[in-house]
């Protein structure tokens, strides 16, 4: 059964960085308001300067704004300049990246551009008519600390998102770790129940083998030296009983069978159809079509495991219902298909189906699906149940062309 131990890490991991996500989201919009306050207030102190230094702004020429453009340019002035009421410039010093001459301010890349309002000033110039005109003044500066803020703002959220980015790696990885360390916990635990199970079995069906055989010996003597009635009935269901233990004997010496699987090249059509000879009862039908012409395989180990699975399948349909085989490659590995009729596997059952002696039958002590299990592991492949989309259970059987 899995916990959520594996999956503790990279949901912290979310979390935190959710979090700090979202702190620094408020930090660069805090920074943003920052910023605009800032320049705000920078536009002001450059129209208090002006004022307080440029007080005939309709008589300024060139070389005054570029005296007052020098002074303030630590501050981040970079352009002046004096324009009239149609927009028309006067005069002007530095560099400009606007044209807009709308009062007020505007963002223009990482400057902002102040347009005051036109106020009247004095005479006009010789020839202009006589009279008063309206004169603005136009500052463009760049809020430098406010930029630098800004940029700093924009770095620290490039770098959460690189930081949430190697938690999440990190915590996948931890995850995985503790995945690995399950799985290894569960399979040694396992392998310990196994052990002792094999142990057992193994003594107890060497020790059943021998009384069942002479048991079994002597009831067919018995059975056939009487003559039809009760008491032949009842020796004959001795005999029955007797076979069906020996059966159970010689199905656990197999599940305790260990040593390594002897592959040699066979053809898994042929090997798929003798099983289902054995296993069907005439109700197995075998598509081979796609089936490779050759397998290493223990062709006697795996049969036996066919044999399980297949028995399994026909048990699981009801009467007359067909089982479907069928024998392909997919990506270099031989994969055999078993799909019953059934009432399909109960949900949560999947892997515990293979457990020995798992069973929900009246008959049986379920050990094929863990024989089968057994023999296909020892081949490096793996068996999975599931239920087929049309109804019934379906068993997938995957085997490596060879033992890795």
């Amino acid at each position: 059964m899995r916990t959520w131990a594996p999956r503790g890490p990279l949901l912290l991991a979310l979390a935190v960085s959710a979090v700090l996500l979202a702190s620094v989201l408020l930090t660069v919009r805090t920074v943003g308001r920052a910023r605009d306050g800032a320049a705000r207030g920078l536009a002001s102190g450059f129209s208090v300067a002006g004022r307080e230094q440029l007080r005939r702004p309709e008589r300024l020429d060139a070389a005054e704004l570029q005296a007052f453009l020098d002074e303030q340019a630590d501050e981040g002035l970079r352009y002046v300049a004096t324009i009239d009421a149609d927009g028309r410039v006067l005069a002007e010093a530095g560099t400009a990246h606007g044209r807009t001459t709308t009062p007020g301010l505007h963002a223009v890349g990482d400057r902002v551009r102040v347009v005051e309002r036109p106020v009247a000033g004095g005479r006009r110039r010789p020839g202009d008519g006589g009279g008063r005109r309206a004169v603005a003044m136009v500052f463009e500066f760049e809020p430098l600390v406010a930029n630098q803020l800004a940029a700093d703002a924009r770095w620290l959220f490039v770098a959460a998102i690189a930081a949430s980015l190697v938690v999440v790696a990190l915590a996948v990885w931890v995850g995985r770790g503790l995945r690995q360390r399950e799985r290894l916990q569960v399979e040694l635990e396992r392998g310990k129940r196994l052990a002792a199970l094999g142990e057992m079995s193994a003594v107890l069906a060497h020790e059943l083998r021998n009384p069942l055989t002479s048991l079994k010996g002597h009831a067919q003597l018995l059975e056939e030296v009487l003559d039809a009635g009760p008491a032949r009935t009842k020796a004959g269901r001795v005999v029955a009983e007797s076979e069906r233990l020996e059966t159970l004997a010689n199905d656990l010496l197999d599940f305790v069978k260990t040593g390594a699987v002897h592959r040699a090249a066979c053809d898994p059509a042929a090997l798929v159809r003798d099983a289902a000879t054995e296993a069907g009862d005439g109700r197995v039908d075998v598509d081979a079509t796609a089936a490779p012409a050759r397998w290493d395989l223990d062709a006697a180990r795996l049969r036996q495991a066919l044999v399980n699975v297949m028995r399994n399948a026909v048990q699981a349909s009801p009467d007359g219902a067909r089982v479907d085989v069928t024998v392909a490659t997919e990506r270099d590995r031989l994969v055999i298909r078993v799909r019953d009729r059934g009432a399909g596997v109960p949900a949560g059952d999947e892997a515990a189906i293979f457990e020995p002696f798992h069973t929900r039958r009246v008959k049986g002590v379920g050990l094929g699906l863990a024989i089968a299990r057994r023999v296909v592991e020892l081949h490096g492949g793996t068996i999975e149940a599931g239920n087929h989309a049309e109804g019934g259970a379906e068993f997938r059987l995957t085997l490596p062309r060879s033992a890795a």
